[in-house]
C-alpha cells in the first residue's frame, strides 16, 4: 500500500482517500441507500439517510472515500465498552458495478489504519443472508463471533465477526 499527501493507493486500480466530515458525508448517506436499494429493493431513504449521518456522530477511528474504479467509503469507529476493540460501522461500494477490488482494498484500508491506530481487533455485523459481503468479510480472515442476533430496526438476523489485528 503506497501513500501519497491524503490518498491511499491500496493496489493500482483503485485510490482511497481519507474522508472530510462534514463534506463527504452526504455522498456516503446517498452511496448506502443505493447500495441498500440495489441489494434489497425498496428502502425507507429518510431513515437510512439520517443513520447514515448519526454514525458520524460517534468516535471516528477511520473515514475513508474509494475514488476510483468506483465510489466507495467505510467507517471505522472505537467502541467505548471495549477500547481495544474497533467496529466497522460502514463499507459500502457503488452497486453500479462490483468485482473490481474496492469493497477489499477499502476493507485492507480499514484494517490497516485501525491496527495503526493502536487496536487490536476489528469487529463488523453483516446480514446472515448476505453471502456476498459474508465472503468478502471471511476471505479476508474475519470468524463469526457470537450467535446471529435481530437487526435493531428490520429484525433480520446480523451475525458479528471479528478480526484480529495484532
Amino acid at each position: 500500500m503506497l501513500e501519497r499527501m491524503n490518498t491511499v493507493i491500496a493496489s493500482p486500480d483503485v485510490s482511497i482517500r481519507a474522508g472530510a466530515v462534514p463534506e463527504d458525508v452526504e455522498h456516503c448517506a446517498d452511496l448506502w441507500v443505493r447500495a441498500l436499494q440495489a441489494r434489497d429493493g425498496a428502502v425507507d431513504d429518510a431513515v437510512m439517510r439520517r443513520r447514515v449521518r448519526d454514525a458520524f456522530l460517534a468516535p471516528i477511528v477511520r473515514f475513508a472515500v474509494a475514488t476510483a474504479p468506483r465510489a466507495g467509503f467505510s467507517l471505522v469507529e472505537s467502541i467505548p465498552e471495549d477500547p481495544a476493540a474497533a467496529l466497522l460501522h460502514y463499507l459500502a461500494v457503488d452497486p453500479e458495478g462490483s468485482g473490481r477490488g474496492v469493497g477489499r482494498a477499502l476493507l485492507e484500508d480499514a484494517a490497516h489504519r485501525t491496527r495503526e491506530a493502536g487496536f487490536t481487533s476489528l469487529i463488523l455485523e453483516v446480514r446472515t443472508a448476505n453471502d456476498r459481503a459474508i465472503s468478502l468479510y471471511t476471505g479476508f480472515g474475519f470468524v463469526p463471533f457470537g450467535s446471529p442476533t435481530p437487526h435493531p430496526t428490520a429484525g433480520y438476523p446480523m451475525q458479528t465477526y471479528a478480526l484480529r489485528l495484532a
